[in-house]
């Protein structure tokens, strides 16, 4: 299992529905941003990250994936409050998330640095303009 499906399994709990599409998008954002050293606000989820994730699955449209992994992304935003890991998480007590990308951030820096993604930003602002 990767720290990402870990994180992922953590929030979600045991569920019957497929969380991979949301793996596989926090997985490919890591990839941009820490492999390749593309700053997180040059990264288009629609064009970077989706189609990667469609790929991926082999059966799945863009759209379809886009559509998934959206309901995915509010569904981990709710378990988070739920569960209050909020702080834990994304490193600041928000009240909602703007965005599915958002999300798809939050974890990605989580599971790839330990650390919210506030927290490494204060450290390291670099990460989001390059």
């Amino acid at each position: 299992m990767t720290k990402t499906e870990s994180l992922v399994r953590s929030i979600f709990g045991i569920v019957r529905s497929d969380i991979r599409p949301l793996i596989y998008a926090v997985d490919t954002a890591i990839e941009l941003m820490f492999v390749q050293g593309i700053p997180m606000d040059d990264i288009l989820v629609t064009k970077d990250v989706y189609p990667v994730v469609a790929q991926r699955l082999r059966t799945v449209s863009v759209k379809g994936i886009s559509r998934r992994i959206e309901r995915l992304c509010n569904q981990c935003w709710s378990n988070l409050l739920a569960s209050d890991r909020v702080t834990e998480i994304i490193g600041a007590p928000l009240k909602d998330i703007t965005s599915p990308r958002d999300m798809i951030f939050y974890l990605a820096f989580y599971a790839y640095l330990g650390v919210p993604f506030f927290k490494a930003i204060e450290q390291t602002p670099s990460l989001l303009f390059g």
